[in-house]
Protein backbone atom coordinates (compact mmCIF):
# COMPACT_ATOMS: atom_id res chain seq x y z
CA UNK A 1 0.00 0.00 0.00
CA UNK A 2 1.42 3.54 -0.84
CA UNK A 3 2.36 6.04 2.02
CA UNK A 4 0.28 8.35 -0.39
CA UNK A 5 -2.65 9.97 2.08
CA UNK A 6 -5.62 8.73 1.46
CA UNK A 7 -8.64 9.96 3.37
CA UNK A 8 -10.39 6.64 2.80
CA UNK A 9 -10.32 3.03 1.64
CA UNK A 10 -12.77 0.95 -0.04
CA UNK A 11 -12.42 -3.05 -0.20
CA UNK A 12 -15.21 -5.56 -1.35
CA UNK A 13 -15.43 -9.00 -0.13
CA UNK A 14 -17.11 -12.06 -0.81
CA UNK A 15 -18.54 -14.64 1.22
CA UNK A 16 -20.12 -18.29 0.71
CA UNK A 17 -22.72 -19.57 3.41
CA UNK A 18 -21.16 -22.18 5.31
CA UNK A 19 -24.87 -23.22 6.85
CA UNK A 20 -28.42 -21.85 5.99
CA UNK A 21 -28.48 -17.67 6.99
CA UNK A 22 -31.50 -16.90 8.84
CA UNK A 23 -31.57 -12.69 8.82
CA UNK A 24 -35.43 -12.09 10.26
CA UNK A 25 -38.03 -8.82 10.08
CA UNK A 26 -38.64 -9.04 13.53
CA UNK A 27 -42.07 -10.45 13.13
CA UNK A 28 -44.65 -13.02 11.98
CA UNK A 29 -46.02 -12.17 8.44
CA UNK A 30 -49.36 -13.69 6.70
CA UNK A 31 -47.69 -15.93 3.48
CA UNK A 32 -45.43 -18.80 3.14
CA UNK A 33 -43.89 -19.08 5.73
CA UNK A 34 -44.36 -17.53 9.72
CA UNK A 35 -41.20 -15.88 10.09
CA UNK A 36 -39.92 -14.15 6.60
CA UNK A 37 -35.97 -13.12 6.11
CA UNK A 38 -34.77 -9.68 5.06
CA UNK A 39 -35.52 -8.33 1.68
CA UNK A 40 -34.20 -5.63 -0.80
CA UNK A 41 -37.47 -3.53 -1.12
CA UNK A 42 -36.19 -2.19 -4.48
CA UNK A 43 -35.96 -6.00 -6.14
CA UNK A 44 -37.17 -8.01 -3.69
CA UNK A 45 -34.31 -10.22 -3.22
CA UNK A 46 -33.11 -11.37 0.55
CA UNK A 47 -30.39 -9.47 1.97
CA UNK A 48 -27.70 -9.35 5.10
CA UNK A 49 -28.12 -6.12 6.35
CA UNK A 50 -25.69 -3.88 7.00
CA UNK A 51 -26.47 -3.11 10.59
CA UNK A 52 -25.80 -6.66 10.77
CA UNK A 53 -22.75 -7.32 9.75
CA UNK A 54 -21.58 -4.67 11.30
CA UNK A 55 -23.14 -5.53 14.83
CA UNK A 56 -21.58 -9.12 14.67
CA UNK A 57 -18.42 -8.06 13.20
CA UNK A 58 -17.56 -5.54 15.98
CA UNK A 59 -18.72 -8.12 18.77
CA UNK A 60 -16.18 -10.61 17.06
CA UNK A 61 -13.33 -8.30 16.90
CA UNK A 62 -13.98 -7.28 20.50
CA UNK A 63 -14.01 -11.32 21.22
CA UNK A 64 -10.67 -11.67 19.31
CA UNK A 65 -8.61 -8.42 20.83
CA UNK A 66 -9.69 -9.80 24.28
CA UNK A 67 -8.74 -13.98 23.54
CA UNK A 68 -5.57 -11.95 22.69
CA UNK A 69 -4.90 -10.21 25.98
CA UNK A 70 -4.94 -6.66 23.90
CA UNK A 71 -5.43 -3.22 26.01
CA UNK A 72 -6.90 -3.41 29.83
CA UNK A 73 -9.04 -0.60 29.36
CA UNK A 74 -11.59 -2.83 26.63
CA UNK A 75 -14.70 -3.96 28.75
CA UNK A 76 -17.65 -5.34 27.53
CA UNK A 77 -19.42 -1.77 27.09
CA UNK A 78 -16.48 -1.98 23.86
CA UNK A 79 -18.17 -4.43 22.59
CA UNK A 80 -21.26 -2.52 22.32
CA UNK A 81 -20.35 0.97 21.79
CA UNK A 82 -21.94 2.18 24.80
CA UNK A 83 -22.94 2.25 29.04
CA UNK A 84 -23.72 -1.55 29.51
CA UNK A 85 -23.50 -4.14 32.56
CA UNK A 86 -20.77 -6.20 33.55
CA UNK A 87 -21.34 -10.14 34.96
CA UNK A 88 -21.62 -8.28 38.48
CA UNK A 89 -24.26 -5.73 37.05
CA UNK A 90 -21.89 -2.85 37.39
CA UNK A 91 -22.18 -0.35 34.88
CA UNK A 92 -19.26 0.07 32.32
CA UNK A 93 -18.45 2.80 29.66
CA UNK A 94 -17.15 1.71 26.42
CA UNK A 95 -13.51 3.02 26.81
CA UNK A 96 -13.00 5.08 23.55
CA UNK A 97 -9.34 4.40 23.58
CA UNK A 98 -9.24 0.91 22.35
CA UNK A 99 -9.25 -0.28 18.45
CA UNK A 100 -12.76 -1.72 18.68
CA UNK A 101 -14.24 1.93 19.71
CA UNK A 102 -11.80 3.68 17.28
CA UNK A 103 -13.10 1.70 14.62
CA UNK A 104 -16.77 0.89 15.16
CA UNK A 105 -17.85 4.35 17.59
CA UNK A 106 -18.68 4.50 20.43
CA UNK A 107 -20.39 6.80 23.24
CA UNK A 108 -19.72 7.50 26.82
CA UNK A 109 -20.08 9.96 29.27
CA UNK A 110 -17.01 12.43 28.50
CA UNK A 111 -17.22 12.13 24.39
CA UNK A 112 -18.92 10.45 21.37
CA UNK A 113 -17.34 9.44 18.08
CA UNK A 114 -18.92 7.89 15.16
CA UNK A 115 -17.34 4.80 13.46
CA UNK A 116 -14.25 4.49 11.07
CA UNK A 117 -15.53 1.50 9.47
CA UNK A 118 -19.09 1.93 6.70
CA UNK A 119 -20.43 -1.71 5.81
CA UNK A 120 -22.65 -2.15 3.09
CA UNK A 121 -25.21 -4.54 2.35
CA UNK A 122 -24.28 -7.77 1.51
CA UNK A 123 -26.07 -8.46 -1.76
CA UNK A 124 -26.53 -11.78 -3.86
CA UNK A 125 -23.94 -12.64 -6.23
CA UNK A 126 -24.63 -16.31 -6.67
CA UNK A 127 -27.40 -18.14 -6.33
CA UNK A 128 -27.18 -22.47 -6.06
CA UNK A 129 -30.55 -23.66 -7.46
CA UNK A 130 -30.77 -27.47 -8.08
CA UNK A 131 -31.00 -28.67 -11.82
CA UNK A 132 -31.62 -32.13 -13.28
CA UNK A 133 -28.35 -32.01 -14.26
CA UNK A 134 -27.37 -31.09 -10.40
CA UNK A 135 -26.70 -27.92 -8.58
CA UNK A 136 -26.13 -24.77 -10.54
CA UNK A 137 -25.30 -21.23 -8.96
CA UNK A 138 -27.51 -18.77 -10.74
CA UNK A 139 -26.78 -15.09 -11.21
CA UNK A 140 -28.81 -12.17 -12.92
CA UNK A 141 -27.92 -10.10 -16.14
CA UNK A 142 -28.07 -6.70 -13.86
CA UNK A 143 -25.88 -8.16 -10.81
CA UNK A 144 -23.48 -9.13 -13.60
CA UNK A 145 -23.58 -5.92 -15.18
CA UNK A 146 -23.20 -3.92 -12.26
CA UNK A 147 -20.42 -6.05 -10.18
CA UNK A 148 -18.37 -7.88 -12.55
CA UNK A 149 -16.04 -6.83 -15.48
CA UNK A 150 -16.84 -10.06 -17.96
CA UNK A 151 -13.40 -9.82 -20.33
CA UNK A 152 -15.63 -9.36 -23.12
CA UNK A 153 -19.11 -11.56 -22.43
CA UNK A 154 -21.68 -10.23 -23.62
CA UNK A 155 -24.49 -10.16 -21.07
CA UNK A 156 -27.99 -9.32 -22.07
CA UNK A 157 -30.97 -12.23 -21.18
CA UNK A 158 -34.76 -12.60 -22.34
CA UNK A 159 -37.13 -13.68 -19.78
CA UNK A 160 -37.56 -17.08 -21.58
CA UNK A 161 -33.55 -18.13 -21.66
CA UNK A 162 -30.66 -18.45 -19.68
CA UNK A 163 -26.70 -17.61 -20.59
CA UNK A 164 -24.19 -20.95 -19.45
CA UNK A 165 -20.82 -21.91 -18.31
CA UNK A 166 -19.00 -23.37 -20.99
CA UNK A 167 -17.79 -26.13 -18.40
CA UNK A 168 -21.85 -27.16 -18.80
CA UNK A 169 -21.57 -27.18 -22.63
CA UNK A 170 -22.10 -31.02 -22.61
CA UNK A 171 -23.80 -31.16 -19.81
CA UNK A 172 -27.38 -29.47 -20.76
CA UNK A 173 -30.38 -31.45 -21.96
CA UNK A 174 -32.10 -31.11 -25.28
CA UNK A 175 -35.97 -30.64 -26.07
CA UNK A 176 -37.94 -32.08 -29.34
CA UNK A 177 -36.63 -29.42 -31.37
CA UNK A 178 -33.17 -30.27 -29.96
CA UNK A 179 -32.54 -26.97 -28.05
CA UNK A 180 -30.46 -27.11 -24.95
CA UNK A 181 -32.47 -26.29 -21.96
CA UNK A 182 -32.68 -26.56 -18.04
CA UNK A 183 -35.02 -26.38 -15.44
CA UNK A 184 -34.30 -24.30 -12.23
CA UNK A 185 -36.10 -25.38 -9.98
CA UNK A 186 -39.94 -25.05 -11.03
CA UNK A 187 -39.18 -23.33 -14.08
CA UNK A 188 -37.34 -24.65 -17.67
CA UNK A 189 -35.85 -22.10 -19.89
CA UNK A 190 -34.11 -22.74 -23.37
CA UNK A 191 -30.40 -22.03 -23.48
CA UNK A 192 -29.02 -18.96 -25.14
CA UNK A 193 -25.30 -18.45 -25.46
CA UNK A 194 -22.41 -19.89 -23.67
CA UNK A 195 -19.99 -17.60 -21.46
CA UNK A 196 -16.96 -17.70 -20.07
CA UNK A 197 -16.57 -17.20 -16.17
CA UNK A 198 -12.92 -18.24 -15.91
CA UNK A 199 -12.17 -14.09 -17.45
CA UNK A 200 -14.76 -12.60 -15.14
CA UNK A 201 -13.39 -10.22 -12.13
CA UNK A 202 -15.00 -7.96 -9.65
CA UNK A 203 -15.28 -4.44 -10.41
CA UNK A 204 -13.40 -1.44 -9.04
CA UNK A 205 -15.42 1.48 -8.50
CA UNK A 206 -12.01 3.31 -8.20
CA UNK A 207 -8.78 2.61 -9.15
CA UNK A 208 -7.90 2.85 -5.09
CA UNK A 209 -10.49 0.03 -4.48
CA UNK A 210 -9.39 -3.51 -3.51
CA UNK A 211 -11.32 -6.31 -4.88
CA UNK A 212 -11.46 -10.20 -3.90
CA UNK A 213 -10.49 -12.64 -5.97
CA UNK A 214 -13.93 -13.96 -8.18
CA UNK A 215 -11.82 -16.95 -9.37
CA UNK A 216 -11.80 -18.43 -5.77
CA UNK A 217 -15.31 -18.36 -5.87
CA UNK A 218 -15.61 -19.75 -9.15
CA UNK A 219 -13.20 -22.87 -8.16
CA UNK A 220 -15.25 -23.61 -5.28
CA UNK A 221 -18.62 -23.72 -7.47
CA UNK A 222 -16.75 -25.48 -10.31
CA UNK A 223 -17.38 -22.82 -12.37
CA UNK A 224 -21.00 -24.01 -13.08
CA UNK A 225 -22.42 -20.75 -13.83
CA UNK A 226 -26.26 -19.41 -14.91
CA UNK A 227 -27.23 -16.30 -16.07
CA UNK A 228 -30.65 -15.42 -16.05
CA UNK A 229 -33.25 -12.10 -16.42
CA UNK A 230 -33.49 -9.65 -13.67
CA UNK A 231 -37.30 -10.97 -13.31
CA UNK A 232 -36.63 -14.21 -13.45
CA UNK A 233 -34.20 -14.19 -10.97
CA UNK A 234 -36.03 -12.71 -8.18
CA UNK A 235 -38.67 -15.55 -8.84
CA UNK A 236 -36.56 -18.30 -8.73
CA UNK A 237 -34.82 -17.30 -5.67
CA UNK A 238 -38.05 -16.45 -3.53
CA UNK A 239 -39.08 -20.15 -4.68
CA UNK A 240 -35.98 -22.00 -3.94
CA UNK A 241 -35.16 -20.72 -0.48
CA UNK A 242 -34.97 -22.85 2.67
CA UNK A 243 -37.82 -23.46 4.15
CA UNK A 244 -37.89 -25.19 8.06
CA UNK A 245 -40.88 -26.33 10.73
CA UNK A 246 -39.82 -25.94 13.98
CA UNK A 247 -42.38 -26.57 17.22
CA UNK A 248 -41.30 -26.05 21.06
CA UNK A 249 -41.48 -29.11 23.17
CA UNK A 250 -43.53 -29.08 26.44
CA UNK A 251 -40.14 -30.53 28.95
CA UNK A 252 -43.01 -32.14 31.17
CA UNK A 253 -44.62 -34.25 28.69
CA UNK A 254 -42.44 -33.84 26.10
CA UNK A 255 -45.26 -33.61 23.65
CA UNK A 256 -45.14 -30.59 21.09
CA UNK A 257 -46.56 -27.49 22.82
CA UNK A 258 -50.45 -26.53 21.35
CA UNK A 259 -50.31 -23.52 18.79
CA UNK A 260 -46.32 -23.55 18.84
CA UNK A 261 -45.48 -24.52 15.85
CA UNK A 262 -44.06 -22.08 13.15
CA UNK A 263 -42.17 -22.14 9.72
CA UNK A 264 -39.29 -19.86 8.94
CA UNK A 265 -36.85 -19.22 5.86
CA UNK A 266 -33.45 -19.00 4.69
CA UNK A 267 -30.58 -18.34 2.21
CA UNK A 268 -29.54 -21.95 1.20
CA UNK A 269 -25.95 -23.10 2.08
CA UNK A 270 -23.36 -22.43 -0.88
CA UNK A 271 -25.55 -18.88 -1.63
CA UNK A 272 -22.37 -16.60 -2.77
CA UNK A 273 -22.25 -12.94 -1.42
CA UNK A 274 -20.79 -9.47 -1.72
CA UNK A 275 -20.44 -6.55 0.19
CA UNK A 276 -18.03 -4.33 0.61
CA UNK A 277 -16.90 -2.11 3.82
CA UNK A 278 -15.44 1.45 3.48
CA UNK A 279 -12.77 2.42 6.09
CA UNK A 280 -12.15 5.93 6.73
CA UNK A 281 -8.51 7.40 7.76
CA UNK A 282 -8.51 8.12 11.50
CA UNK A 283 -6.08 10.68 10.12
CA UNK A 284 -9.66 12.50 9.58
CA UNK A 285 -10.09 13.11 13.35
CA UNK A 286 -6.64 14.24 14.03
CA UNK A 287 -6.10 11.22 15.30
CA UNK A 288 -2.74 9.37 14.71
CA UNK A 289 -4.04 5.89 14.33
CA UNK A 290 -3.30 4.63 10.46
CA UNK A 291 -6.16 3.25 8.04
CA UNK A 292 -4.41 0.00 8.77
CA UNK A 293 -5.35 -0.35 12.33
CA UNK A 294 -8.95 0.45 11.61
CA UNK A 295 -9.12 -2.16 8.28
CA UNK A 296 -7.14 -5.02 10.66
CA UNK A 297 -9.70 -4.45 13.28
CA UNK A 298 -12.76 -5.46 11.24
CA UNK A 299 -11.10 -7.96 9.43
CA UNK A 300 -10.20 -9.68 13.17
CA UNK A 301 -14.10 -9.71 13.44
CA UNK A 302 -14.86 -11.08 9.92
CA UNK A 303 -12.55 -14.12 10.42
CA UNK A 304 -14.83 -15.26 13.14
CA UNK A 305 -18.05 -15.24 11.45
CA UNK A 306 -17.32 -18.96 10.11
CA UNK A 307 -16.77 -20.18 13.32
CA UNK A 308 -19.49 -18.01 15.15
CA UNK A 309 -22.46 -17.30 12.54
CA UNK A 310 -24.43 -14.07 11.37
CA UNK A 311 -27.74 -13.46 11.83
CA UNK A 312 -30.85 -15.92 14.07
CA UNK A 313 -31.44 -19.91 14.76
CA UNK A 314 -27.35 -19.92 15.11
CA UNK A 315 -27.93 -22.80 18.05
CA UNK A 316 -30.06 -24.70 15.36
CA UNK A 317 -27.45 -25.37 12.20
CA UNK A 318 -27.72 -21.71 10.99
CA UNK A 319 -25.62 -18.47 10.02
CA UNK A 320 -22.09 -20.02 9.48
CA UNK A 321 -20.91 -17.67 6.18
CA UNK A 322 -17.36 -17.73 5.01
CA UNK A 323 -15.55 -14.33 4.02
CA UNK A 324 -13.12 -15.10 1.22
CA UNK A 325 -9.53 -14.11 1.96
CA UNK A 326 -8.77 -11.20 0.77
CA UNK A 327 -7.10 -10.12 4.12
CA UNK A 328 -4.64 -6.73 4.46
CA UNK A 329 -1.51 -8.16 4.50
CA UNK A 330 -0.04 -8.88 8.14
CA UNK A 331 3.63 -7.37 7.35
CA UNK A 332 2.33 -4.72 6.17
CA UNK A 333 -0.14 -4.29 9.49
CA UNK A 334 2.84 -4.59 12.02
CA UNK A 335 4.84 -1.70 9.92
CA UNK A 336 1.84 0.34 9.70
CA UNK A 337 1.59 -0.22 13.94
CA UNK A 338 5.32 0.21 14.04
CA UNK A 339 5.31 3.69 12.15
CA UNK A 340 2.23 4.16 14.94
CA UNK A 341 3.99 3.59 18.07
CA UNK A 342 7.03 5.93 16.71
CA UNK A 343 4.87 8.71 16.27
CA UNK A 344 3.47 8.29 19.79
CA UNK A 345 7.58 7.78 21.12
CA UNK A 346 7.98 11.04 19.01
CA UNK A 347 5.23 13.19 20.60
CA UNK A 348 6.28 12.19 23.93
CA UNK A 349 9.56 13.52 23.29
CA UNK A 350 8.37 16.54 22.01
CA UNK A 351 6.05 16.70 25.33
CA UNK A 352 8.83 16.04 27.91
CA UNK A 353 11.01 18.95 26.44
CA UNK A 354 7.71 21.75 26.15
CA UNK A 355 7.19 20.61 29.99
CA UNK A 356 10.58 20.86 30.90
CA UNK A 357 10.64 24.41 29.29
CA UNK A 358 7.94 25.03 31.14
CA UNK A 359 9.40 23.79 34.65
CA UNK A 360 12.44 26.12 34.42
CA UNK A 361 10.10 29.32 33.42
CA UNK A 362 7.62 28.26 36.88
CA UNK A 363 11.01 28.12 38.52
CA UNK A 364 11.99 31.79 37.48
CA UNK A 365 8.91 33.53 37.32
CA UNK A 366 8.29 36.02 39.97
CA UNK A 367 4.64 36.88 38.77
CA UNK A 368 1.97 34.67 40.63
CA UNK A 369 -0.62 35.30 38.20
CA UNK A 370 1.94 34.29 35.36
CA UNK A 371 2.74 31.18 37.35
CA UNK A 372 -0.25 30.01 38.13
CA UNK A 373 -1.29 30.09 33.95
CA UNK A 374 2.27 28.19 33.12
CA UNK A 375 1.79 26.03 36.05
CA UNK A 376 -2.12 25.16 34.09
CA UNK A 377 -0.51 24.89 30.85
CA UNK A 378 2.00 22.20 32.35
CA UNK A 379 -0.62 20.20 33.85
CA UNK A 380 -2.07 19.84 30.03
CA UNK A 381 0.69 18.75 28.58
CA UNK A 382 1.15 16.56 31.85
CA UNK A 383 -2.21 14.99 31.13
CA UNK A 384 -2.01 14.77 27.79
CA UNK A 385 1.78 13.01 27.72
CA UNK A 386 0.39 10.63 30.51
CA UNK A 387 -3.16 9.51 28.20
CA UNK A 388 0.00 8.81 25.08
CA UNK A 389 1.85 7.18 27.43
CA UNK A 390 -0.99 5.08 28.32
CA UNK A 391 -1.70 4.15 24.83
CA UNK A 392 1.55 3.34 24.08
CA UNK A 393 2.15 0.83 27.00
CA UNK A 394 -1.17 -1.04 26.19
CA UNK A 395 0.41 -1.22 22.41
CA UNK A 396 3.37 -2.41 23.62
CA UNK A 397 2.14 -5.42 26.15
CA UNK A 398 -0.30 -6.37 22.94
CA UNK A 399 2.68 -6.36 20.64
CA UNK A 400 4.74 -8.56 23.42
CA UNK A 401 2.08 -11.08 23.47
CA UNK A 402 1.59 -11.61 19.90
CA UNK A 403 5.43 -12.18 19.64
CA UNK A 404 5.31 -14.59 21.88
CA UNK A 405 2.78 -15.95 20.30
CA UNK A 406 4.61 -16.18 16.99
CA UNK A 407 8.04 -17.35 18.70
CA UNK A 408 6.08 -20.64 19.57
CA UNK A 409 4.26 -21.31 15.95
CA UNK A 410 6.17 -23.74 13.60
CA UNK A 411 5.57 -21.52 11.24
CA UNK A 412 6.74 -18.32 12.48
CA UNK A 413 7.26 -15.69 9.83
CA UNK A 414 10.63 -14.10 10.29
CA UNK A 415 9.86 -11.03 8.80
CA UNK A 416 7.34 -9.94 11.16
CA UNK A 417 8.99 -10.99 14.04
CA UNK A 418 11.83 -8.53 13.25
CA UNK A 419 9.25 -5.98 12.67
CA UNK A 420 7.63 -7.08 16.45
CA UNK A 421 11.49 -6.51 17.66
CA UNK A 422 12.32 -3.29 16.45
CA UNK A 423 8.34 -2.48 17.89
CA UNK A 424 9.57 -3.09 20.85
CA UNK A 425 13.35 -2.02 21.26
CA UNK A 426 11.42 1.90 21.16
CA UNK A 427 10.55 1.54 24.79
CA UNK A 428 14.61 0.99 25.33
CA UNK A 429 15.63 4.26 22.91
CA UNK A 430 13.02 6.35 24.18
CA UNK A 431 14.01 6.46 28.14
CA UNK A 432 17.33 7.46 26.57
CA UNK A 433 15.89 10.05 24.74
CA UNK A 434 13.95 11.46 27.69
CA UNK A 435 16.43 10.80 30.07
CA UNK A 436 18.53 13.21 27.94
CA UNK A 437 16.13 16.15 28.08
Amino acid sequence: MSDTFMPFKTKKYLAIAKEPVFVGTGGYRIGRVDNTIVRDPATNLPKIPGSTISGNARYYSWLSYKSEGMNKEMNIACSKGKTTKDEKEEKKEACGTCQVCLTYGFINSEEAHSGLAYFSDARILFFPVPTMIGTVWLTSDEIVNEFIETGGDTISVENNSFLYSQSLENSLPQNNEGKKILNFGWIMLEASNSINPENWQIKKDTDDDEVANLTEILNRINKRVCVVSENVFRHIVNSNLETRTSVSINPITGAAESGALFTYEALPRGTVFILDVTYENPVNYMKDEPIEIVIGTVEKGFKLFSSLGIGGMGTRGFGKIEIIDNWLDEKEYWQKVKNFIEKLSSDINELVVEINELNRKIETEEDNNKKTELTKEKDKLEKEKQAIERKKSLWMEYVAKIKTEKEVCVNNENDILNILEEILLLNGEDNNEQNQS
